[in-house]
């Protein structure tokens, strides 16, 4: 995983911002349903333990983390991630 000051295109853009963490994971899933292998998806995220969950997922499921940004000040913190799709279907994704 590497932080990155240089903005990647996505195929997608995901706004979790205000989403708790199980809605957040859902709707990450169901984004992740309609994108090919190698395609990428932006995760704008306002909850912290995105930061440990989402490196976990990505290990777990073959997909890769491109970049990684925290913005704001500490009491209005954002998560922003970019994803490459690996090859794990969404159905490998849920075990």
């Amino acid at each position: 995983m590497m932080a990155s000051t240089t903005v990647m295109h996505a195929t997608k853009v995901l706004d979790n911002r205000g989403s708790d963490c199980a809605t957040g994971f859902l709707r990450l899933l169901e984004m992740f349903n309609g994108l090919s292998e190698g395609e990428t998806l932006r995760i704008l995220s306002s909850d912290p333990a995105s930061q440990r969950e989402l490196r976990d997922w990505a290990g777990r499921t073959g997909h890769e983390i491109l970049e990684t940004e925290t913005t704001g000040p500490f009491w209005r913190r954002e998560f922003h991630y970019l994803i490459r799709k690996g090859g794990a279907s969404c159905t490998e994704q849920m075990q």
